[in-house]
């Protein structure tokens, strides 16, 4: 039986795309590859060298995107969706709220360290780019804490007034913010000082201070107790 002329079509459609979407990925992963092993954080990064390693010549690299700005913004997408899933994973209410706090930077200090020359690609301005990964990638992860707060907030069932909670998005924004702007300073020194295990506890006493100092000007009291506790607590009858 012959298939519809229109659903034929259709197949050759959805392979054409699926094939266009993997030689797509393919050179994306290319470009991972030279920017963790073959060059510098901060080193340019051309796009004969990404073709040269995804095996393309460098017109044909072009029919997968745009133009440099769309490749670019694809690499930082990239970036920014593996150090994502990295962080987000840890932002969740298990430990003690300042474990929860611990857990989070170190989880990012570590990867940082691991791919400072990817870190720094994602920190480009692309030119003519409409928007920025890093920060929608900020953004997700901002929102995830903020939801992890707002559910703290529920089980110590405190009063937040309606100010501040209006404030809690921006006031995340500068936690997180701010400590990738620190890890960015601390990990453009070479060598790396003070060492990383001794780096990762300063912000994540920082941080803490920050979260502790600003619930207490609340008058919230934040219990040295894991969450999991905390909830069976209120629970209890």
């Amino acid at each position: 039986m012959v298939a519809p002329k229109g659903e034929s079509t259709d197949g050759r459609k959805r392979r054409w795309q699926q094939h266009n979407a993997e030689r797509r990925q393919s050179v994306i992963d290319a470009a991972l590859v030279v920017l963790t092993r073959d060059l510098a954080p901060g080193d340019e990064l051309s796009v004969q060298q990404i073709a040269d390693e995804a095996s393309v010549h460098r017109t044909v690299l072009y029919r997968y995107f745009e133009d440099r700005t769309d490749l670019d913004l694809a690499i930082q997408r990239e970036i920014c969706q593996q150090a994502g899933e990295v962080l987000l994973a840890t932002v969740t209410l298990e430990g003690t709220p300042r474990q929860i706090v611990e857990r989070v930077i170190r989880a990012y200090v570590g990867w940082a360290v691991d791919n400072i020359a990817l870190m720094r690609f994602a920190e480009r301005d692309v030119a003519g780019a409409p928007t920025k990964p890093l920060d929608d990638a900020i953004g997700q992860i901002a929102e995830q804490i903020e939801l992890v707060i707002g559910g703290f907030l529920a089980i110590l069932e405190a009063e937040v007034t309606d100010d501040d909670r209006d404030s809690l998005t921006p006031w995340v924004f500068l936690l997180v913010g701010g400590a990738m702007a620190a890890v960015r300073n601390w990990s453009s020194r070479t060598p790396l000082r003070p060492a990383a295990p001794v780096f990762t506890q300063l912000l994540a006493d920082v941080t803490w201070h920050q979260v502790e100092g600003l619930a207490a000007t609340r008058n919230i009291e934040v219990p040295d107790l894991p969450v999991e506790q905390l909830l069976n607590l209120k629970e209890a009858p």
